[in-house]
């Protein structure tokens, strides 16, 4: 019977020590980092069209090690007006606050910024109703206000490389609206009535 304590007893403190060392040493923590940062956004977000995280990087070494997280949280991504946020986490948990920051909101994007690139297909989305060369999208969203937009950031078209092509399909439509963006030129490319594929 004192063997079998015994024996219980070592496990146990074997399991306790390797366990330590896990924590210690960082084992399996970037697993346990996403799957909490993973529920903690759906839990913030819950009616988020898309939450990704895009970043994850260890900071330090040893028992005080932590991950930084970063995530985009995307919303209204079927309508002309969509929104993306940028969180970033700390885990676990440190003195620093989780911060939020807006990326695409208000239904605007570049205002009289020539530089400006066109980084997220949110601002594709509303570039393509709103920049100059749009008159014709938006008086399609005004016949058609359930129309949904369908975005692809192509490699080259029209000998312009990187261009956001946006499809516009109202419901029981026969004809849709394909709005070509240069990323880049900030700029309308073409705007063609297409098919509806739906």
């Amino acid at each position: 019977m004192k063997k079998e304590v015994f024996l219980i007893i070592l496990v146990i403190v074997a399991a306790f020590l390797l366990l330590s060392f896990s924590k210690m040493s960082g084992n399996g923590s970037e697993e346990d980092a996403r799957k909490f940062f993973e529920e903690d956004l759906k839990e913030n977000y819950p009616d988020a069209d898309l939450r990704e995280i895009n970043n994850v990087t260890k900071i330090g070494e040893g028992p005080d090690a932590y991950y930084s997280l970063k995530a985009s949280v995307s919303s209204n991504l079927s309508t002309p007006c969509p929104e993306r946020i940028e969180v970033e986490y700390y885990y676990p948990e440190r003195n620093f606050v989780k911060r939020t920051q807006k990326i695409v909101y208000g239904c605007k994007i570049c205002m009289n910024n020539a530089g400006c690139v066109i980084t997220y297909p949110e601002e594709a989305i509303i570039a393509s109703h709103t920049y100059e060369g749009s008159e014709s999208v938006r008086v399609y969203l005004a016949q058609y206000p359930q129309a949904k937009p369908k975005v692809e950031l192509m490699p080259a078209y029209a000998d312009i490389g990187y261009v956001w092509k946006i499809d516009w399909n109202g419901e029981n439509t026969v004809r849709g609206l394909r709005v070509y963006i240069s990323q880049a030129e900030n700029r309308i490319i073409e705007v063609q009535a297409v098919q509806n594929q739906e």
